[in-house]
């Protein structure tokens, strides 16, 4: 009866062997450190899924049901649009720029708890938020990302657009977080540079 333990104990260490063991150059020192870090953040991503986003993004729903979604273009770039509730006939409201991280290459604001920010936003804050979906790298390189949102941006600035959406062209911001925030530092200085 004591092989069963020793046997799932054998077990257990190979298959943590297994998923902690990526090749590495040899000028690497440490790379157990590496290798330890890298199977942490994969862990991570494996325990943190879309998935389990969803359950969030659909409890902000429930919570949140007058934000309007609409996915649209802004400039032939994809955006999508959260506007809060109805109210405050005639006052304007504030306007934002979301771009989301991932270092240029992975993400979207359209799932997860990128969405379920957005809407949280627009609601609370009474702001019509447009949360940009920008080209990623490997499909292209720099500067594509900042020329995206920085069209979007300029499209979104027109007077046509923000009277559409009944926004205050004085309350106006950009955000983003990571890769995201690179980008919004970008655009809010190429845009106040040209006005």
């Amino acid at each position: 009866m004591r092989l069963k333990p020793v046997v799932f104990t054998v077990l257990l260490t190979v298959a943590f062997a297994y998923y902690v063991y990526i090749p590495l150059p040899d000028a690497i020192q440490e790379p157990w450190k590496l290798m330890l870090l890298d199977a942490g953040f994969r862990a991570t991503m494996h325990l943190v899924r879309e998935e389990m986003f969803s359950i969030l993004v659909h409890g902000f729903e429930g919570v949140m049901p007058g934000v309007k979604v609409s996915d649209i273009t802004f400039a032939g770039i994809p955006v999508r649009v959260y506007e809060p509730p109805a109210g405050g006939e005639g006052h304007l409201r504030r306007g934002l720029m979301f771009y989301h991280g991932g270092g240029w290459a992975l993400g979207s604001a359209k799932k997860g708890s990128y969405d379920a920010i957005n809407r949280m936003v627009s609601d609370e804050l009474n702001t019509v938020v447009v949360s940009v979906e920008y080209r990623l790298y490997p499909e292209v390189h720099f500067p594509v990302p900042y020329l995206d949102c920085l069209a979007a941006a300029k499209h979104f600035l027109s007077p046509e657009v923000l009277a559409k959406y009944a926004i205050d062209p004085e309350r106006v911001g950009v955000s983003g977080d990571s890769a995201g925030g690179n980008l919004a530092a970008a655009v809010a200085q190429e845009v106040n540079t040209n006005n």
